[in-house]
């Protein structure tokens, strides 16, 4: 008969885990909140193996580390856009393992449904139901959210930096769907860390396979973009990034179509 835990009830951990890939947002999230638990699952994706190659160099504590392997294969659910529905939900369910306070690395303009207030509420309810007091466990009360969740990921770049964060370490992350060792510039990933380093004076020349501003998706949203529809307070900061880049004469049709947000 298998061995089974029968003794002893299971008790309130009392810390702060911070769901960790090794990308921009979860790196800068921990150095400035400082949670007690940095999770990383596995989840056989294209570019989660990647992002763990680069844990050596992007200055964590890597006592705080826990890495979890073969765990769930939700990469076999995986996307051609790189999406993994419910991810979020497995996620924050694994972290209850480890503490009450259960930490998220969203920023504003994230758009999955799995990122957002209704989200963390509904999950909160789920854990505080199941770990309720009862034969087998104390009572355990979670809270889920993403602290960095009304910021732009170019707003995080910067208070980041203005707390002294190690600019080198922002190069060294991972934030690419393609999986390969060189950022390939153009999937929505380097999209975003291109507009959040270039809005923060970060020069990125020759850090991409493919030129950001080149991204053969990018004329599909421009209008989106332009006003104010595609990923909110964000467009602001891609208008930015893009007005600085060599196809800014390309653009004044953008600008100048009705109500806009852009500001000179």
């Amino acid at each position: 008969m298998a061995n089974m835990i029968t003794k002893g009830k299971e008790q309130v951990r009392g810390k702060s885990v911070l769901l960790f890939s090794g990308g921009l947002d979860s790196l800068m999230i921990d150095y400035i909140m400082k949670p007690d638990v940095l999770l990383n699952i596995s989840m056989n994706s294209n570019y989660d193996r990647t992002e763990r190659k680069t844990f050596d160099s992007i200055g964590i504590d890597k006592n705080k580390l826990v890495n979890l392997d073969e765990v769930m294969n939700l990469g076999m659910f995986e996307r051609d856009d790189a999406i993994i529905p419910n991810r979020n939900a497995h996620l924050t369910l694994l972290a209850s393992h480890f503490g009450e306070t259960i930490w998220l690395g969203s920023v504003h303009g994230d758009r999955s449904f799995d990122k957002d207030e209704k989200f963390y509420t509904r999950m909160e309810d789920l854990l505080n139901h199941m770990w309720q007091s009862q034969h087998w466990t104390e009572e355990r009360r979670f809270s889920i959210s993403s602290p960095f969740k009304d910021r732009t990921k170019t707003d995080l770049v910067e208070e980041y930096l203005d707390r002294k964060g190690n600019p080198i370490y922002l190069y060294n992350s991972y934030s690419c769907y393609e999986g390969e060792e060189q950022h390939c510039g153009q999937c929505k990933a380097c999209f975003r860390k291109w507009v959040a380093m270039e809005n923060n004076g970060l020069n990125t020349k020759g850090y991409w396979k493919e030129n950001p501003w080149d991204s053969p998706w990018l004329d599909e949203v421009l209008l989106a973009i332009y006003n104010g529809g595609y990923r909110g307070k964000e467009d602001a900061d891609i208008i930015h990034a893009l007005d600085k880049s060599p196809v800014y004469f390309k653009l004044d049709e953008y600008k100048l179509n009705g109500d806009t947000i852009y500001e000179n």
